[in-house]
């Protein structure tokens, strides 16, 4: 189990203490020359980490309690430049990038201790990355073996409570799975390789067309989610039964699906109308819920990193996993009947109110003739 408390070690090369925090260069200057990167950086949640009304909402909500120990956890992750400068009312402009370049390609080293994972930095003039023997007219350049690593994304996707719980482990579920064992990397799944310029030809003409994807897709992307399932639908009619099996397994994600902070729920629902008014709907949902210390369940995402906080339910699908539904309908023997089978994604930080979000990212419709099994 790996717990995350304070995670930031930083060195700030030329820089004297937190006074000089307002020299941090924003994302804005490095797109000036890395255009194509800089365009990909701002269609992720990265940039958007602090931009989203649902965090700031969180943030304020959670400002006055356990002393702003909350606040901080929510800003090491959402806003982490601003825990580097202490500028935790947001003021500075590099503060309010969410994950910006300057974060990122500052990070020297990820240690893995019993308090969890630890991130040192040492933000500069020296930036650094996964293409071997760069330079640059603007800045140092240093090749990292650390950037290819899935230890880089550790400490913000991993999360044990002081009292041990594990409330986010999309890390510890990547360790454990296959694709750990196999060499299969968080950047080879959300950074795949893609054809761009890594410096805009008018300022240094280069002969690389291709860098990593910086959008990082992930939960909420549909392209990831199929990528993620495999489903597979079987039917039997047995007189007037009919029987519906959903076969649904994790063999893309190294991690479960959904992965990320409770919230996000992934919704199988099954259909069917056999007309004359005989229609069925069956659901299973999978997710990770927890309750509070008074026993209530938790549906806003700032009570997750209050104290006595406990797991009620992970009926997610683990990586490698196969999950067999079965579903038995009534359907009058002889007649036709529509089978429809859906998989929704859904997040909801903040309860079932206004702010859900949800996604039908597959559909399987069919027709189930008289007496017959598919």
């Amino acid at each position: 189990m790996i717990r995350r408390l304070v995670t930031l070690t930083i060195v700030l090369a030329g820089l004297t203490g937190f006074a000089a925090a307002a020299e941090f260069e924003t994302s804005d200057t490095c797109g000036k020359c890395h255009q194509d990167i800089y365009r990909m950086w701002r269609k992720s949640a990265h940039a958007e980490a602090t931009e989203d009304p649902i965090f700031y909402a969180t943030l304020e909500d959670v400002r006055g309690k356990d002393s702003g120990r909350r606040a901080k956890i929510c800003l090491e992750c959402h806003a982490p430049m601003a825990v580097i400068a202490g500028d935790f009312d947001l003021k500075l402009s590099s503060s309010r990038e969410g994950v910006p370049c300057e974060f990122c390609h500052g990070l020297v080293e990820v240690t893995m201790t019993d308090d969890g994972p630890k991130h040192r930095l040492d933000i500069g003039n020296i930036k650094r990355g996964t293409i071997a023997e760069a330079d640059s007219p603007a800045h140092g350049v240093a090749y990292s073996e650390l950037h290819k690593d899935s230890r880089l994304c550790a400490p913000c996707h991993e999360y044990v409570s002081e009292d041990g719980v594990s409330i986010l482990s999309t890390y510890s579920e990547w360790k454990s799975s296959s694709s750990a064992e196999r060499g299969v990397t968080c950047q080879n799944c959300h950074m795949e390789i893609t054809e761009a310029q890594v410096v805009d030809p008018k300022v240094v003409r280069k002969s690389e067309a291709h860098v990593n994807l910086h959008e990082m897709p992930g939960g909420h992307s549909v392209q990831q989610l199929l990528k993620a399932l495999d489903i597979k639908v079987r039917t039997d009619r047995k007189g007037d039964a009919l029987d519906v099996r959903v076969t649904v397994s994790n063999d893309g994600a190294g991690h479960s699906v959904p992965t990320g902070m409770p919230g996000r729920r992934i919704i199988l629902s099954v259909d069917v109308n056999a007309g004359r008014g005989v229609t069925h709907e069956e659901q299973r949902v999978y997710g990770k819920s927890f309750k509070d210390a008074k026993g209530k369940q938790i549906d806003h995402v700032g009570d997750y990193f209050g104290t006595g906080v406990l797991l009620q339910a992970d009926t997610r699908i683990g990586p490698d996993e196969i999950r067999n539904e079965d579903f038995r309908f009534e359907v009058p023997e002889g007649s036709s009947a529509y089978l429809t089978v859906r998989l929704h994604y859904e997040h909801a930080p903040q309860g079932d109110g206004e702010e859900v979000e949800r996604v039908t990212f597959f559909t399987d419709r069919k027709l189930l003739r008289r007496g017959k099994s598919g």
